[in-house]
C-alpha cells in the first residue's frame, strides 16, 4: 500500500503529525547548533595550540575545584595558558595533536561543520557523507603514519612530534621496522591514494591530467630542441609533393582562442600591465603555460538599459497604460565558467594531425577555439590538398577521436582555412537567464530580437525576426527544438510590451506551448470564430490562418490609405504626430506553429495556401511566422514553403537527406542534439552553429505568471472573423471570385456543371475552378455534386441569371 501523507489523515492524526514533523526539525537544528560551536571550538583550540601549554595540560579535578577555591597554584596554570580556549582548549589541542594524530587533526572541526551544515540543510547526515567523512579520517591517519614513518631516515629523525602525533609516530615506527622506511613510505601513500581514487574521482582526474599536462610540456620542450623548421611543399608536381610530404613537420598549435565575451567584460590591462583578453581576441600560447586549465570568468553583472521600446508607440484606448517588463530574476541562475582543459585541446590537436597526416594531409597553423559544446580545430591545408580529400574524412576524425560525430566546414567563409568541429568531452549548459543578461541582447537595437544562445566561442548571439522575415525550424524529436521555441518566445517577452506584440499560438500537439493561454489579454491575438487561446485542432488552425490572412490585407488597406510603405514608416509617422486620429498604432504580430507536419497531414492545401501568401507578403505590415516541425520531409516542407523562408533552424535530424531538405546541404545530422543548432540566416552561404538556450517549463510559467498578474487589456486582440466575411485568396469586392459571373454565362451556356469546362475555357487551375463551381452551388445555379458526374444545371438561360449575377 502506498503510505498517505498528512493530508489524507484524519484531523487529530494530521495535527499530531504535524507535531511530530516541527518536533524533529527542531531535534535537528539543535543537534545542528552543537556540532557547529563545537567544531568552532576545536578549531580554534587548534589553531592556537602551543608548546609552551604542556606543563599546563596535567589537569586534575583537583585543579578544577582549585580554581573555583581560588587557588594560586590552579590560577597560575590558567593565566600563563595560551590557548585561546583556555585550560579546557589547551588540554583538548593535547590530546589531538600531541597524544592524537599531530596536526592532521584539523580534519575533526571541519568535519564536524559539514555534518552540522548537513543537518541544517537536509535534517540528516547521508550515508555518502558519512563514507567521505571515513575517508577523510582517514587520509589524516595516513598522513600522520607517513610523517612518523619520515623519522627513519636521518635528516629527519628530529621531527616534532605535532607532526604526526603518539598514534601515527607508533604506527610509523611498527611499519618502519615490519618493512623498512621505504616500504612504510609507499604503504601508506598507496593506501593513500587507493582511498583518493575511490572516493574522490574527480581530484584523482584533476591530478592525473596535471601530471599528464606536466609530461606533455616536457615532452614538447625536448622536441622543440630536436626539430628544426621544414618548409611548406609546394605543388609542383605529384612526386616532389609525396616526397616533401614524407619531410613535413607536424603543425604546431599557434593560439588557442578563448573568446571573453558573454562570460566577463573586456579587460585591456591587469595590473601587473600584462594584457589580457578583449573581445574574441585570441592568447597566444607560450612554449610554458602554466596554468592546467584556463578558466572564462562568469558573466558580468547585467547592464541595466533604459527600454526606448516605451518611446516608439504610444498605448491605444483599451491597451494597458502601466506595464512592467519580465526581469532576470524570474529565470533559475546563469550556466557555470567555461573551463578548458587545455591537456585535452592538444591532445584532440594531435590526433587530429595523425589521422591527416595519414593520408598524406599536411596542415599548418591550427588555431583552437574552445566553446561550450564544440571546439573548432582551424588550419590551413598544406599546398596541393584538395578540399575534397578533408570533407569525406569526418567519420575517420570521429572514429580517431571517440567522438560521437565530428563537423567539417570547408572552406570557413572568408576566412581561407578549413574547420573542423569536435564534441568538448563536458558540455556547459546554457542558460537563458545568460542570454538576458548580456549586453549583446539589452542593447540590442532589434525590432523583434531572439536571443537564440551562444556560439563555439561562447558569444552570445541574437538576432532579428523582423529582418529575416520569417524562420523556419526542423528537428527530430529530443533535439530541443521546442526548448528553442520557447527561447525565442521568452525573448520577445522580455523586451516588447503588450502595446508592441501580438501572439498567435498554433500547437496541435496540445502540451508544448499551453502555459501562454494565461496571455489572453496581454498578448494573444484570437479569432472571434474559435473559443481556443492557443489553438489546438487542424480545423480550428485553418481559421486562425485565414483569420491572419485577412489581418494581412486590413493591414495593407490601412497603410495604403496613410500612405506609407510599410508598418515601421507608419508607426514613426503616428509618433511624430503626422497621421490623423484615426489611424492608431499597429502591433507586430508573431505567428507560431509549433508542428506543422500534423496539419499537412490532414489539410496541407488549406494550410499551405495561407501560409504561403503570408511568407510572400505580410513581412511589410508586421506580420512574421515562426514554423517549426519535427519531420523535414518534402511532403511537409514544400517548394512554396520553403522558398519564402531564407532564415532556416536545423536541429538534429536522422539522416543527411532530412538536413538537405531543411538546409540545403549536410550537416544537421552530425548535431549533439540537446539544443545543438544550426541557423541559417538569409544570404548566407554557411549556417552558423549555436547551442540554444535552456528554459525549462517552470521558468515559462514563471514569466508567464508575473506578466498575468499585471492588468491586462480590456478587450483582446480580435483577429477579423473569417466566418462573417466569407474571404478566400482571390475574393473580389462582394465575395465572390471576379470570374464568377462569366463562370454562370459559361455553365448555363453549355448546359454542363462541370469543373473541368471552368478550367479550359477560364484556363484557371483545378483548385479555383472547383472554388467557382461550390459558389455557383451557392447561388442555385448548379445542383450537389454527384460524384464523378457533371453537375445538373438549374438555370436554363442566360436571361435568367441577371437578377444572380
Amino acid at each position: 500500500m502506498r503510505p498517505l501523507s498528512s493530508e489524507g489523515l484524519p484531523k487529530r492524526e494530521r495535527g499530531s503529525h504535524r507535531r511530530g514533523t516541527r518536533r524533529d526539525r527542531q531535534r535537528h537544528y539543535l543537534w545542528a547548533l552543537a556540532l557547529g560551536v563545537g567544531s568552532v571550538c576545536l578549531l580554534l583550540a587548534f589553531l592556537s595550540y602551543a608548546p609552551e601549554d604542556q606543563p599546563n595540560v596535567s589537569l586534575r579535578w583537583g585543579d578544577i575545584l582549585g580554581l573555583l577555591r581560588a587557588d594560586p597554584e590552579a590560577r597560575l596554570k590558567a593565566e600563563t595558558t595560551q590557548n585561546w580556549l583556555g585550560l579546557l582548549g589547551a588540554v583538548l589541542a593535547h590530546l589531538a595533536i600531541v597524544v592524537g594524530i599531530g596536526y592532521w587533526a584539523l580534519a575533526l572541526p571541519l568535519l564536524m561543520g559539514w555534518w552540522a551544515w548537513e543537518l541544517f540543510k537536509r535534517g540528516m547526515v547521508s550515508v555518502a557523507v558519512w563514507r567521505r567523512s571515513a575517508s577523510v579520517g582517514g587520509i589524516a591517519l595516513l598522513l600522520a603514519v607517513f610523517v612518523g614513518a619520515l623519522r627513519g631516515i636521518p635528516p629527519l629523525a628530529e621531527l616534532p612530534l605535532e607532526w604526526s602525533g603518539q598514534v601515527g609516530a607508533f604506527v610509523g615506527t611498527v611499519l618502519r621496522q615490519l618493512a623498512g622506511t621505504a616500504g612504510a613510505l609507499l604503504l601508506t601513500m598507496a593506501v593513500a591514494a587507493v582511498v583518493v581514487l575511490v572516493e574522490f574521482p574527480r581530484l584523482s582526474e584533476r591530478a592525473i591530467s596535471w601530471v599528464r599536462l606536466l609530461w606533455a610540456r616536457t615532452r614538447d620542450r625536448w622536441e622543440q630542441r630536436r626539430q628544426r623548421p621544414v618548409a611548406a611543399p609546394s605543388a609542383s608536381s605529384s612526386g616532389e609533393d609525396a616526397e616533401k610530404l614524407d619531410k613535413w613537420e607536424p603543425a604546431r598549435i599557434v593560439r588557442i582562442a578563448v573568446s571573453s565575451r558573454g562570460y566577463t567584460q573586456p579587460v585591456t590591462e591587469s595590473s601587473s600591465g600584462e594584457a589580457l583578453l578583449q573581445g574574441a581576441s585570441p592568447m597566444v600560447l607560450q612554449p610554458v603555460v602554466h596554468p592546467q586549465h584556463i578558466r572564462a570568468p562568469k558573466s558580468q553583472p547585467p547592464v541595466e538599459v533604459p527600454s526606448e521600446r516605451a518611446k516608439v508607440l504610444t498605448v491605444p484606448s483599451g491597451e494597458q497604460a502601466e506595464y512592467t517588463l519580465p526581469t532576470a530574476g524570474l529565470l533559475l541562475p546563469g550556466e557555470d565558467a567555461l573551463e578548458v582543459d587545455e591537456e585535452e585541446l592538444r591532445r584532440n590537436a594531435r590526433l587530429l594531425q595523425e589521422k591527416l597526416e595519414t593520408f598524406r594531409i599536411g596542415i599548418e597553423n591550427l588555431t583552437v577555439t574552445p566553446g561550450p559544446i564544440v571546439t573548432q580545430y582551424e588550419f590551413v591545408p598544406a599546398a596541393g590538398v584538395k578540399i575534397s580529400q578533408i570533407e569525406g574524412l569526418a567519420d575517420d576524425i570521429a572514429l580517431a577521436l571517440k567522438a560521437p560525430g565530428v563537423r567539417i566546414i570547408a572552406p570557413v567563409p572568408g576566412r581561407g582555412t578549413i574547420a573542423v568541429e569536435i564534441p568538448n568531452h563536458r558540455r556547459v549548459l546554457v542558460r537563458f537567464r545568460s542570454i538576458v543578461e548580456s549586453p549583446v541582447f539589452q542593447q540590442s537595437d532589434a525590432l523583434l530580437p531572439l536571443g537564440l544562445g551562444k556560439t563555439i566561442t561562447g558569444e552570445v548571439y541574437c538576432a532579428d525576426l523582423a529582418r529575416m522575415p520569417h524562420l523556419l525550424i526542423a528537428g527530430a524529436t529530443g533535439s530541443g527544438k521546442s526548448v528553442g521555441i520557447n527561447t525565442m518566445i521568452l525573448s520577445l517577452l522580455f523586451r516588447l510590451r503588450p502595446s508592441e506584440l501580438k501572439l498567435v499560438i498554433i500547437d496541435p500537439k496540445k502540451v508544448e506551448l499551453t502555459p501562454y493561454a494565461m496571455l489572453e489579454r496581454h498578448f494573444l491575438a484570437l479569432s472571434p470564430d474559435i473559443r481556443e487561446a492557443i489553438v489546438t485542432t487542424p480545423d480550428s488552425a485553418v481559421v486562425v490562418l485565414k483569420a491572419v490572412e485577412l489581418e494581412m490585407e486590413r493591414r495593407y488597406d490601412l497603410l495604403a490609405q496613410a500612405g506609407q510603405r510599410n508598418i515601421v514608416d507608419y508607426n514613426r509617422r503616428i509618433r511624430e504626430g503626422k497621421l490623423d486620429s484615426r489611424f492608431r498604432p499597429l502591433p507586430y504580430i508573431v505567428l507560431v506553429i509549433d508542428e506543422l507536419a500534423d496539419l499537412m497531414l490532414t489539410a496541407a492545401r488549406a494550410v499551405e495556401e495561407p501560409i504561403t501568401r503570408l511568407a510572400q507578403l505580410a513581412r511589410a505590415v508586421g506580420i512574421h511566422l515562426l514554423v517549426a516541425t519535427q519531420r523535414p520531409s518534402v511532403d511537409v516542407l514544400t517548394g512554396l514553403i520553403k522558398a519564402n523562408f531564407p532564415a532556416r533552424i536545423a536541429y538534429q535530424v536522422a539522416s543527411r537527406v532530412d538536413s538537405r531538405v531543411i538546409l540545403d546541404m549536410p550537416g544537421a545530422e552530425q548535431l549533439l542534439g540537446h539544443g545543438d543548432m544550426l541557423f541559417l540566416p538569409g544570404g548566407v552561404p554557411k549556417p552558423i552553429r549555436l547551442q540554444n538556450a535552456y528554459v525549462s517549463m517552470e521558468e515559462v510559467e514563471a514569466v508567464c505568471a508575473f506578466i498575468a498578474q499585471q492588468p491586462g487589456c480590456e478587450e483582446p486582440y480580435w483577429l477579423p472573423s473569417v466566418s462573417e466575411q466569407g474571404a478566400t485568396r482571390e475574393s473580389g469586392a462582394g465575395g465572390r471570385d471576379p470570374l464568377f459571373a462569366e463562370a454562370a454565362r459559361l455553365v448555363v451556356r453549355h448546359q454542363q456543371g462541370s469543373v473541368s469546362l471552368l478550367q479550359r475555357r477560364l484556363k484557371i487551375g483545378y483548385s479555383r475552378a472547383a472554388r467557382l463551381m461550390d459558389e455557383l452551388e451557392a447561388a442555385g445555379i448548379v445542383g450537389p455534386a454527384d460524384g464523378s458526374r457533371a453537375r445538373q444545371v438549374l438555370i436554363r438561360s442566360e436571361a435568367d441569371l441577371e437578377g444572380i449575377v
